[in-house]
């Protein structure tokens, strides 16, 4: 299993801990951080496996 997937999987936690803090009424700022770091290793994780690595 290549590190891709450890990353696309890490953001995809990431991600559910940003909805989760949505559904909870955290701050805004919160949310937006959790989600632009998800997608962040999520976009990374897609690009490293199509780029073999």
């Amino acid at each position: 299993m290549s590190y891709a997937v450890v990353v696309m999987v890490f953001g995809a936690f990431v991600a559910g801990g940003a909805i989760s803090f949505h559904q909870q009424r955290k701050p805004l700022w919160t949310v937006v951080l959790l989600a632009a770091v998800a997608a962040a290793l999520v976009g990374y994780g897609w690009y490293a496996w199509f780029q073999g690595r």
